[in-house]
């Protein structure tokens, strides 16, 4: 039977790729059904219901979309569904898995065989995987050569071509000419490697930049003249990533230093996702803007969105490293544990001096030797070790309800610490970590602070954006003065401490 579920339909309108999997919605004009993320025109919101699978939307008369083929999808939370692995393969083929690997390995992490994905591209997209990452690299090399000065050499390499033959063939075939071709007309005076990415109005750029500057991990992040600078590495190539905001042309600007430049696809996924590039803000805001606690950081802070993780292993240790520390305590930590344990680098930057530490070096460190509590650093070194032993995968391929019992499976990681890395590793737009201190303090009312169960039943009314209403309340902290930056504070109700058994 039809579900009434009000956040249902502001994730249908978002067209949001998160969604699929969790519900399917009926549209009574046409008695078709389709997923959430299907690209046709939206239909009028009365003459639209919802299920929670495809099974009862067709017991209630409705069939498929042909374009969204949303039948094959179970529709659980879980996104156990065919079309929810699809989904999955598509982020990990965004994140350049085959340009490093090959298809069995893209299986082997998606639990499938390479027949059955093969055809399950075929079924719900009408193409393979293969095509689908050609695509992206040919998409990618022409944005190098329109953007960029670099070789046809270097651009092919960058984009994940094998050969400058390949690189010649594929683009001939995808734009019916030469790469050369191409570059003749177009403007590209960046000097080096400068990349473009076209982010939705309005994008709060002052917001998340004083959050990534307050939170920054010293020696590998930091914030100057309007600028957020990081190091990066991919497998033993390390370099320096720039990132600043062109408003007037709606991009962001990514500068990257040569010697990442086999690994672009890498930092344009990673800015993408640290920036959260993808969201429709004008749908999320629709949703949220009634609401009086949130009203205010909407008008002053338009387009905030929720911040991601360019390395999802950085992410998750500064989170385990953050609980029940201040701003300041969580930087010295951090810039300890980065120079004792990460890879020196030389910048074009003051501060700039580090690339965070591998998973493998943080599962053997003992960080209590810089000033990290014991019941801490085995939580870090637990998790490292999942890690680097594959055990937990902080990259999108597990789905969430895997990844929030592989989280919870960590010594030191309760539900409101895996509900904050879901947010911001795993891209949850509805995670909502309820027991965090200071979102109980701004969501109150009367001076005090909200009780975990009561900021949950509050939450209720932002689902399906619970995640960007979270932001909202600590950027609103921030600018009151009563925090120092838009960044995570677990508390000891619901943080577990590992049990000494646990950490033996």
């Amino acid at each position: 039977m039809p579900v009434v579920a009000p956040e249902y339909h502001q994730a249908f309108l978002g067209k949001d790729a998160r969604f699929d999997g969790r519900f399917v919605a009926g549209v009574n004009t046409t008695s078709i059904y389709c997923k959430p993320s299907c690209c046709t025109k939206k239909p009028a919101a009365e003459n639209v219901v919802f299920f929670d699978t495809p099974a009862e939307a067709e017991a209630a008369g409705f069939r498929a979309c042909r374009k969204c083929r949303p039948d094959a999808m179970p529709g659980t939370p879980a996104w156990n569904g065919t079309s929810a692995t699809v989904s999955r393969a598509l982020r990990l083929i965004e994140d350049g898995v085959l340009d490093r690997t090959n298809i069995d390995a893209l299986c082997e992490r998606l639990g499938v065989g390479a027949r059955q994905l093969r055809r399950l591209f075929r079924k719900h997209l009408g193409t393979s995987p293969i095509q689908v990452a050609r695509m992206r690299r040919a998409d990618f090399a022409r944005r190098l050569i329109e953007t960029t000065s670099l070789s046809m050499t270097h651009i092919a390499e960058a984009a994940g071509f094998g050969s400058i033959r390949r690189f010649n063939a594929v683009m001939n075939e995808v734009y019916g000419c030469p790469p050369t071709a191409l570059r003749k007309g177009s403007v590209h005076g960046a000097v080096g490697l400068e990349l473009e990415i076209t982010v939705r109005r309005p994008f709060a750029w002052d917001a998340l930049l004083s959050s990534l500057e307050a939170s920054a991990t010293p020696g590998v992040e930091k914030v100057a003249e309007g600028r957020y600078h990081r190091t990066a590495r991919f497998k033993r190539a390390v370099g320096e990533v720039c990132v600043s905001f062109d408003e007037a042309g709606s991009v962001l600007r990514v500068r990257v230093s040569h010697s990442l430049s086999s690994y672009l696809l890498d930092v344009v996924s990673g800015v993408r996702r640290l920036f959260d590039v993808e969201a429709d803000v004008a749908v999320i805001k629709e949703h949220l803007a009634g609401d009086p606690l949130l009203a205010p950081c909407l008008r002053t802070a338009p387009g905030l969105r929720v911040l991601g993780a360019f390395d999802h292993f950085e992410t998750a240790v500064m989170t385990l490293l953050g609980q029940h520390v201040g701003a300041e305590e969580l930087a010295e930590l951090g810039k300890r544990i980065t120079e004792k344990y990460g890879q020196a680098i030389d910048t074009s930057l003051d501060g700039l001096t580090h690339v965070f530490p591998t998973p493998y070096a943080l599962s053997t460190a003992h960080l209590e030797a810089v000033g990290v509590p014991k019941r801490r650093s085995k939580s870090i070194q637990a998790l490292a070790k999942a890690v680097h032993e594959g055990v937990l995968r902080l990259d999108g391929s597990p789905s969430l309800d895997e990844a929030l019992c592989g989280l919870r499976a960590i010594p030191g990681v309760g539900t409101t610490t895996a509900d904050y890395i879901a947010m911001r590793v795993y891209r949850e737009p509805d995670a909502f970590p309820a027991n965090d201190r200071r979102l109980r303090t701004v969501a109150s009312l009367n001076g005090g602070a909200l009780a975990a169960h009561e900021l949950e039943a509050l939450a209720e009314r932002w689902r399906p954006w619970r995640a960007y209403a979270a932001m909202c309340l600590w950027e609103t902290a921030r600018c009151n003065g009563t925090a120092s930056s838009t960044y995570f504070q677990g508390n000891r109700d619901t943080i577990t401490p590992p049990a000494p058994e646990q950490v033996a």
